[in-house]
């Protein structure tokens, strides 16, 4: 019957997982299991059509035996690599022995990518990985000219077009408060009044 199928075998796709089943064949096989899994789902693209989000891959790692530095290193390799984000928690391993949990998101043709990094730049020696979903609104940039340089401005907006939340770029705001000796925080004020000012005025 599979090879009526024409059956392939591939990687399997990113896709949102609907159902699973398992089933037992007739046949002994001698030194391997005669069994099948089946996985039905919706590939990527039907799935972000239909409003359900789009596929996220979450690559995670315990270390205990790292120095601080170096991961902090291996992860601006990662988000070099293509990760979207990166984070580190301090968890409690078995014998109490203290612990820091890396954590990566990205796209999932990116996991071997990233896995490959993890394995060569840090003591691990496992990893496990698995496929969710995310929702996010649509972004958009817009300049605030503050009295020692732009700014920009990242704007989300909810599906209706209206703000759902505003922040100044970290980056700008620092390079700006370095160059003019000024605090950071009187930037990033300046650039949400300038932004804010601008917002009214077009509304």
């Amino acid at each position: 019957m599979l090879r009526m199928l024409d059956v392939r075998y591939e990687t399997l796709p990113a896709m949102r997982v609907k159902a699973t089943g398992y089933g037992a064949g007739g046949r002994d096989t001698p030194g391997e299991p005669n069994l099948l899994r089946l996985v039905v789902g919706e590939s990527e693209e039907k799935s972000a059509a239909s409003g359900e989000g789009e596929p996220i891959a979450i690559i995670s790692t315990v270390i205990d035996d790292s120095n601080p530095q170096v991961l902090a290193y291996v992860s601006e390799l990662l988000l070099e690599a293509g990760a979207w984000d990166v984070y580190r928690a301090t968890v409690q391993m078995k014998k109490g022995r203290a612990g820091v949990e890396i954590t990566v998101l990205c796209r999932p043709d990116l996991v071997p990518v990233l896995q490959d990094v993890l394995f060569r730049e840090t003591t691990t020696i496992g990893l496990h990985w698995r496929l969710e979903n995310k929702r996010s609104l649509a972004r958009e940039f817009a300049e605030a000219e503050t009295a020692w340089g732009p700014v920009h401005i990242k704007i989300a907006r909810w599906p209706s077009g209206a703000v759902a939340n505003a922040s100044p770029e970290y980056e700008d705001c620092r390079a700006l408060a370095r160059q003019h000796g000024v605090p950071l925080k009187q930037v990033m004020r300046a650039a949400m009044e300038v932004w804010t000012s601008q917002a009214r005025e077009n509304n």
